[in-house]
């Protein structure tokens, strides 16, 4: 039996093109098996089940079996054609059909169109001489530790006296435009900080002097890029009555915090507030020398990348973006953009995302970089406790989403930083 053939095209470092031709001898047998198929399934006035003349299934179904017997060849030849010539797409391949009607004794042509990860051969990634600074804690520094350790401790109680910079105000509020109630603005039991952001601003001046009982109106104008459809720039009156004023009470630092805190003593909270500190130093420091890195390699290395990939990537910047956004934490200039302009802002930074992901997949394989079993499951049992959920849960999550081997890449790129920095760090 003769071969499918293959003619490839290198339209670019990462784009490829593969006009495949599969023989007469292999259309014959796909469509032979089709007619045989039918004649055994479908009924066809006059005639017997299974005794239907060929001519008269050609006649009355050939479309369907050309149709159906064209999607057969492409899915029977196409894995087989990408393995043989060694490429593996990052996305699923375009496929145009090139013979415009399949039939017997003729052969078979369809044409991949896909993009590949490009090869990069990084070199020179040890001893690239990288500048680490030394990682200091001062008594100040454990002091201000302290003293949020304490504010994230503190208590908020009533108080009868008026509101302050400081305090907890506890408020029900209904806002009116032009006299009629703004829809879905009753709100009861809403707790501001004065002085912390607050719903709208304006609010802290409305409710600054106020005390548990009172009832005021306050005029408050919408921001102009405020989220609600119609109430941009408009100035509504807010119907307020204040159902309390808490007063923060923030505990001592002695030993009996940091008793506690699960410590001995005040002395031995500073030793762990002080080791905690310089953790977080250590991960701000290794940040930076991996940025670094990144940095040295990209430059070094100059190589195209597929737009199906930096698309992936795009997407995933976005929706994390449009998510924060929905929070209300607006990236400074993005409010106003649209969403094609947000694409364009981004794309810069999904290609460079590409870019460090290649790098790094290069080096590992070049390192032989592995992850052991063992090594994910602690991972993952560490990312459990901090979303406060178990291990079984979260795993059996991952593996439904197909993200492990995401988990297991994200480990890998750890350790070849590690590789990289153990041998070219000079201490500044």
């Amino acid at each position: 039996m003769q071969k499918t053939k293959v003619q490839l095209e290198d339209l670019s470092t990462v784009k490829k093109k593969l006009v495949v031709t599969v023989p007469a001898e292999t259309v014959n047998k796909e469509m032979n098996s089709g007619f045989q198929s039918l004649k055994s399934t479908v009924q066809v006035p006059g005639f017997r089940k299974g005794a239907i003349p060929i001519n008269i299934l050609k006649s009355r179904f050939g479309d369907h079996v050309r149709e159906e017997a064209t999607k057969k060849l492409i899915e029977s030849t196409y894995i087989e054609v990408l393995r043989d010539q060694g490429l593996a797409p990052v996305e699923m391949p375009k496929i145009d059909v090139n013979t415009k009607k399949l039939e017997e004794e003729k052969e078979f042509v369809y044409t991949l169109t896909l993009e590949v990860t490009p090869e990069v051969n990084v070199d020179d990634y040890k001893g690239m001489g990288l500048k680490k600074s030394s990682i200091e804690v001062s008594d100040k520094d454990i002091e201000e530790g302290l003293k949020r350790l304490a504010e994230a401790k503190s208590e908020f109680k009533e108080v009868n006296r008026a509101a302050g910079a400081g305090d907890m105000v506890v408020v029900d509020f209904e806002a009116f435009l032009d006299g009629k109630p703004i829809k879905h603005s009753k709100t009861n039991d809403y707790s501001i900080v004065l002085g912390e952001k607050t719903l709208l601003p304006g609010f802290d001046e409305a409710l600054t002097g106020v005390s548990k009982g009172d009832s005021k109106d306050a005029d408050i104008t919408f921001p102009e890029n405020y989220s609600e459809q119609g109430l941009g720039g408009k100035t509504a009156v807010f119907k307020i009555t204040v159902k309390s004023v808490k007063e923060k009470t923030v505990p001592a630092l002695d030993d009996e915090f940091a008793r506690d805190m699960e410590c001995d003593s005040l002395e031995a909270l500073r030793t762990k507030v002080k080791d905690e500190l310089v953790k977080v130093k250590e991960t701000h420091e290794k940040e930076s020398l991996k940025t670094q890195i990144l940095d040295k390699l990209i430059e070094k290395h100059r190589f195209e990348v597929p737009d199906s990939l930096v698309n992936r990537y795009l997407g995933l910047i976005l929706n994390r973006i449009i998510d924060s956004m929905r929070q209300g934490n607006v990236n400074p200039g993005d409010e106003k953009l649209s969403p094609e302009q947000l694409r364009e802002k981004y794309r810069e930074m999904a290609v460079r995302s590409v870019k460090e992901d290649i790098i790094l997949d290069a080096v590992s394989a070049k390192e032989n970089v592995q992850v052991t079993e063992a090594e994910t499951d602690t991972a993952v049992r560490n990312i459990a406790m901090t979303r406060n959920v178990t291990f079984e849960a979260l795993m059996d999550r991952i593996r439904k989403e197909g993200a492990l081997d995401v988990i297991k890449d994200g480990m890998k790129h750890e350790k070849v930083f590690d590789i990289i920095i153990e041998s070219s760090i000079s201490a500044s």
